[in-house]
């Protein structure tokens, strides 16, 4: 998949040139605060590239190569990090601070984490291109917060690995220390986003425990929320049931998921997804590989999977639900009027205009 990024004629990224002082989207918070203090060190000494970017010209040139240079090795250098005192101290005006954040951000490690004017790294980027080796590289001995920079859609570059369907890079990113709760505009994880868009590799390394092997000093398994509500008041199930994949259903079903959770909105669970949407082969599943199923569980208006089946007239499915020992309850009388839109208009304000008999031009003597 190509991602069309904007170079200048000596093919370096546009948004590398923004200064940080000229734009107040410049600074997305990663290097705020008590993050600038953070003590993570860059500790290897070794050539750099740039990601083989794609090009929306092809004459562009490749950027320079990026030296990544070891603070350890060089102890007159200025490791980047700016102590909160200096950027409190009254004794500092502002073009003081941008100054310094500039010098900053022209060190060569952490031009990779300066961000474009789509908010995306080096590292987003290098997710684009699936680009293994130049992301071990991104990820190894730097500060964990910069792995977790979102871009202007509030992705990281884990979300965007799940997107891109790279389960590779997944597990490259969750044994970097990537944090995997972070939430994007929709408020969807990245295991939110593999469930609504039936990625089961993905998924399956998201649900997957890092093992001893896999574990760095410092690095913790964090257990995932799998009753987290996007901000559509979907959880994974809803989700994977709205794909239909039910593989990703049985992965967070063994994780532990609940199989009979509501969705914020009308109260479906995932035997009333599968339902509503007609679809018998997930509806079996649950109904014979699913022992906890509720089949009396109602939605907010009150309504069970039976009754939801007879009212969409899935006969089959009603019929299937009534061999598993579905309560058969007749669905509920509507109490809306069954007066039409029309009806009610003219019985409140008279005949319709829109419907009254168009009588034709009157004559008019001009003579």
């Amino acid at each position: 998949m190509q991602h069309p990024r904007s170079h200048d004629t000596s093919g370096q990224l546009v948004s590398e040139k923004k200064d940080c002082c000229d734009s107040a989207n410049t600074d997305s918070g990663f290097l705020s605060g008590h993050n600038l203090n953070t003590s993570g060190i860059i500790s290897s000494s070794e050539t750099f590239p740039e990601p083989d970017l794609p090009r929306s010209g092809t004459g562009a040139t490749a950027p320079a190569p990026i030296v990544k240079q070891s603070c350890a090795t060089h102890p007159d250098t200025d490791s980047g990090m700016i102590p909160d005192a200096e950027i409190d101290s009254s004794n500092y005006g502002i073009i003081d601070i941008c100054e310094r954040f500039d010098r900053l951000m022209k060190r060569d490690w952490m031009k990779c984490y300066q961000q474009d004017e789509l908010g995306e790294t080096s590292l987003h980027l290098a997710v684009y291109e699936g680009n293994h080796e130049f992301i071990s590289r991104l990820t190894a001995n730097v500060p964990r917060q910069f792995l977790n920079i979102q871009n202007d859609c509030a992705q990281t570059a884990l979300h965007l690995a799940v997107l891109m369907d790279q389960p590779r890079i997944v597990r490259q990113l969750l044994q970097a220390g990537t944090n995997q709760t972070i939430r994007d505009a929709n408020g969807n994880t990245a295991l939110h986003l593999a469930c609504g868009h039936g990625k089961v590799a993905s998924a399956k390394e998201l649900l997957t425990p890092l093992n001893s092997a896999e574990l760095q000093q410092g690095i913790a398994n964090v257990s995932q929320d799998l009753e987290l509500w996007n901000y559509d008041g979907k959880t994974c199930v809803h989700l994977a049931a709205e794909a239909g994949s039910i593989d990703i259903l049985r992965y967070l079903i063994d994780a532990g998921a609940d199989i009979n959770s509501k969705e914020g909105k009308s109260g479906l669970s995932a035997l009333h997804i599968s339902i509503e949407r007609g679809n018998e082969v997930l509806a079996n599943f649950l109904l014979d590989e699913c022992p906890r199923i509720s089949l009396e569980a109602v939605t907010y208006a009150g309504l069970t999977a039976y009754q939801l089946a007879l009212i969409q007239d899935k006969r089959i499915l009603v019929n299937d639900l009534t061999k598993r020992g579905a309560e058969q309850i007749s669905a509920p009388e509507s109490d809306i009027d069954s007066d039409s839109d029309d009806e009610l208009i003219n019985n409140y304000y008279g005949t319709n205009a829109f419907s009254a008999t168009f009588q034709g031009l009157s004559v008019i003597d001009v003579s």
